[in-house]
């Protein structure tokens, strides 16, 4: 009695799974293979591994494995041929809900719940990976793949020690933040070519920045030189890049030092409170938004960026390592100069550096939080020289509010 509740359970179990993903095929406007249709294969799935237990015939699965799959292709040809609707995916799942069914009469039942939520998932999620396809050109694909070979060819096998005479590189470390850092900027870099041209020059930057702050920066300022009417927008703009560009900063320190993320945590959002607040009471704030179409960042995933990353961050590395004989005010030279170029570079390279032991927490921190200052205060030169004067002067005081207040707030926590 018991082992049929058991039975039936699973069947009840398999028609729910087979379901799930047969709710969504409803909502095609040809609907060959529906709900029902899902279930009851799921369970056939399901009473095929009873029966062949029952039989004592393992042969009985690859039979029925094998009908399934006739009927399968039966469905394509109708649903291509007959219906003129051209695709496979119905088919695919049509034989993924009876392998589902399978795996719920093995006794796997939390794995084939599971599965079924993630087919689900990636059949509803069709007009989103179009969409992100769309967004991204032939040339950003092979960029993506060249990274996927970073992440999981070169990144398990680089060593996980320090290669230099120094002990400063650790090649491991690097190439991980590499990775975080692009992922980071991939979802900036598709959400602004998805989104930021229609939502505006204010959430182009946010997304901009992601990926590169500086470079939004050099956009931004330069089309404000071509049309100065978008002035204020462009100044909001570049704030929000900058407050964007602080909260990377946390969590590309997060991911190699949680030590270090908390100390840098109050400096950083005291600096983005106030550009915060700048933004709430700007006299753009009411005014709606200016197409935030032409800025110009490269795509994360690129291997020349990727390069570039990596060169600074040695560059970085060893020039801190060089200077420390100098003091804390060689490193915070060090790290100034080169936010100019990259914080996120710097800060990635000081928090290394803490991690493998040649920077102290407080002076890697602080340098940290240093650099994310310089890098506010460069967005000034960056307007001066490729906006307008106008466009420096509105930049240029909740800039300096905002690395004043982090700086105030570093000295409190009693760094300098």
């Amino acid at each position: 009695m018991a082992e049929i509740v058991q039975v039936l359970e699973m069947i009840l179990i398999s028609a729910l799974v087979g379901g799930l993903i047969g709710i969504e095929r409803e909502k095609k406007k040809t609907v060959l293979a529906g709900s029902r249709t899902f279930m009851l294969i799921a369970m056939y799935g399901t009473l095929t591994i009873f029966i062949s237990e029952q039989l004592q015939s393992p042969g009985f699965v690859s039979a029925s494995f094998l009908g399934v799959t006739l009927i399968a292709v039966l469905l394509g040809f109708i649903k291509n041929y007959k219906l003129n609707d051209i695709g496979i995916t119905t088919t695919v799942a049509f034989i993924v809900a009876y392998a589902l069914g399978l795996l719920v009469g093995r006794g796997l039942i939390v794995e084939g719940i599971a599965a079924s939520v993630i087919v689900t998932v990636i059949l509803v999620s069709k007009y989103y990976l179009r969409g992100f396809t769309e967004a991204l050109t032939h040339e950003e694909l092979v960029n993506a793949l060249e990274f996927g070979v970073i992440a999981f060819v070169l990144y398990p096998i680089v060593p996980d020690r320090a290669v230099d005479p120094y002990g400063v590189l650790n090649p491991r470390i690097l190439v991980l933040l590499i990775i975080v850092v692009s992922t980071i900027g991939l979802f900036g870099f598709l959400a602004l070519r998805m989104l930021g041209a229609r939502k505006g020059i204010t959430i182009a930057g946010a997304l901009g920045s992601l990926v590169n702050s500086e470079a939004v920066a050099t956009s931004l300022a330069a089309r404000a030189r071509r049309d100065r009417s978008l002035t204020l927008p462009v100044s909001e703009g570049i704030i929000v890049a900058n407050i964007v560009m602080l909260l990377r900063n946390l969590v590309i320190a997060g991911v190699l030092s949680l030590e270090i993320l908390r100390f840098m945590l109050i400096p950083q959002l005291f600096m983005v409170f106030a550009g915060a607040l700048y933004l709430r009471l700007s006299p753009y704030h009411e005014q709606g938004f200016e197409e935030g179409r032409g800025l110009s960042v490269s795509s994360p995933f690129a291997i020349v960026p990727a390069l570039r990353f990596a060169l600074l961050f040695i560059l970085i590395s060893l020039i801190v390592r060089y200077v420390q004989v100098l003091g804390i005010g060689g490193v915070y030279l060090a790290i100034t100069v080169g936010s100019l170029v990259s914080s996120a570079a710097v800060i990635a390279s000081l928090v290394s550096m803490h991690s493998i032991g040649t920077l102290d927490l407080v002076t890697a921190a602080s340098a940290c939080v240093v650099a994310s200052i310089a890098s506010l205060l460069a967005k000034i030169i960056i307007t001066q020289v490729n906006g307008t004067r106008n466009l420096t002067e509105r930049v240029a005081f909740p800039i300096m509010a905002m690395a004043f207040v982090g700086e105030v707030a570093l000295i409190l926590q009693g760094v300098l």
